[in-house]
């Protein structure tokens, strides 16, 4: 009763008891060590416990599959998921300015890991049918390969993701499935040249530039309409044009480190 089976036009999630599933594990394309992708929300009744800024969707957590996430961020092994990602801070859990709470979702999702009870998908397609789907919750997508989401994203009715190794990856694989997260105007323009849409913070108050607009899911737009709702960051898969903006957001802890992101930012710019 808690494999996933094939069948067209079965709606998977009331045949589906767990809430989450094993889509993925093997090597990171990153560094090659162990990683593990887990997909959330599979159940009806997760559908009304929601993030308030994404809406329902199914989210994705990709992890260490030999560590605890906290303990990867506090020995510098989440390099395994979030790549080179600035906002890993100085890769000790010191200086960190992303937004994941570690504490929470990803901690929980490990758990469950931990305690069997996310079996592996043998139809990852069907796991996707007519649901919005968020591409790398916690992690970073590009560390596993495309195909993986593509099946996910199949039936789907819509989904959103980020990469911040847009600059080492294949341009042609990633952009359709991804937004290249920049992090300043020049990320920007760079990630522009090379096909990708870009969804832009800033921790160096840059204004918001041509072509961008700001995210309408966030507070300083009035929080109009949901992730689920807007399907903006789907890459260049959709057919549009722009890209997004929006300020660099957090808890207390977060936002105190952002000082220490605009000197990381400014030293690479001017490496």
């Amino acid at each position: 009763q808690c494999s996933v089976v094939s069948g067209k036009g079965v709606d998977m999630r009331r045949q589906y008891k767990p809430n989450g599933a094993v889509i993925w594990e093997g090597a990171s394309l990153l560094d090659g060590a162990p990683i593990v992708v887990v997909v959330v929300g599979l159940a009806v009744r997760a559908l009304s416990k929601v993030n308030r800024k994404t809406g329902a969707m199914l989210q994705t957590y990709i992890l260490r599959a030999d560590l605890a996430p906290i303990d990867a961020v506090h020995n510098g092994a989440d390099a395994s998921i979030c790549g080179s990602c600035v906002h890993r801070g100085e890769g000790t859990g010191k200086g960190r300015t992303c937004y994941v709470n570690m504490g929470q979702g990803p901690t929980i999702v490990y758990k469950g890991l931990q305690r069997g009870i996310y079996p592996t998908a043998h139809n990852t397609a069907e796991l996707g049918r007519d649901r919005m789907v968020r591409l790398g919750t916690y992690g970073d997508p590009a560390a596993i390969p495309a195909q993986v989401w593509r099946d996910l994203t199949r039936f789907a009715i819509g989904h959103t993701g980020y990469t911040h190794q847009w600059r080492n990856v294949d341009a042609a694989t990633w952009a359709p499935l991804l937004m290249a997260s920049a992090d300043t105007a020049q990320d920007a323009r760079d990630a522009w040249s090379l096909g990708y849409r870009t969804f832009r913070t800033s921790a160096l108050n840059a204004p918001i530039a041509k072509g961008e607009v700001l995210c309408p899911a966030s507070k300083q737009a009035g929080a109009k309409v949901q992730c689920a709702q807007c399907k903006a960051c789907s890459g260049t898969s959709t057919g549009r044009k722009g890209s997004i903006y929006i300020p660099l957001h957090g808890g207390t802890a977060v936002m105190a480190n952002v000082p220490k992101l605009a000197v990381r930012l400014i030293a690479r710019s001017a490496a």
